[in-house]
């Protein structure tokens, strides 16, 4: 259990340290990200010598379009353990008290509570049962609810189209990471740029019609 807080600690500020999550960010009424580099599950192995066991990790990682973090989700593995634990990190900004709900399609949701806060955001951790493993498995899309500060509802969706493929592939290597990081980080500077290339002509429009 120690090995699983501690990785969720790193976590909040990077998935496996080489994907590079941008600072959270308070959120409004509703949310919703649109980057195509973030729409694939990813999984990710690290063998523990210590207890000679091997920790994995399926995650997808939500952003907006100019790479601000919105949300992570990720189902935790362990060789030689039945048990799965699912992590989902929230930014801050959200009411703690009434929790999260998680739920896959049209299911009925299940209730989570977070577990524990950073600067960097927060994080919510759950046992899943092998009924709910199969249903991200099969499903289609996963939302996760909160609230937020003002007590508005928020939601976080996760296409589940790449989840089972993840799950049961292999995991990404050092040098694959790396690669994906790197296009991340390219396609959001690119997409920073042309917004601030559409904010540049929309200011001179404006002036020119003073």
């Amino acid at each position: 259990m120690e090995l699983l807080k501690g990785l969720a600690r790193r976590v909040i500020v990077t998935i496996a340290t080489a994907m590079m999550t941008l600072p959270g960010m308070a959120v409004g009424s509703a949310l919703a990200a649109d980057s195509p580099s973030n729409d694939q599950w990813v999984k990710i192995c690290r063998k523990d010598d210590k207890a000679k066991k091997e920790l994995c990790q399926t995650a997808m990682e939500l952003r907006t379009n100019d790479g601000q973090f919105l949300a992570t989700f990720m189902v935790v593995e362990m060789t030689g353990e039945a048990r799965r634990m699912a992590r989902v990190i929230l930014p801050t900004g959200m009411l703690l008290q009434p929790g999260l709900k998680v739920q896959v399609d049209q299911n009925k949701p299940d209730n989570a509570l977070y577990t524990f806060c950073a600067a960097d955001g927060c994080i919510s951790e759950m046992l899943i049962t092998d009924v709910q493993f199969a249903a991200l498995k099969k499903g289609k899309q996963l939302t996760i609810g909160a609230e937020g500060q003002a007590a508005n509802p928020v939601s976080f969706n996760f296409s589940l189209d790449t989840f089972k493929t993840a799950n049961e592939g292999k995991p990404l290597d050092e040098a694959d990471l790396q690669k994906r990081a790197e296009a991340i980080q390219a396609e959001i500077n690119n997409k920073r740029k042309s917004l601030d290339e559409q904010l540049k002509d929309a200011q001179h429009k404006a002036q020119q019609s003073e």
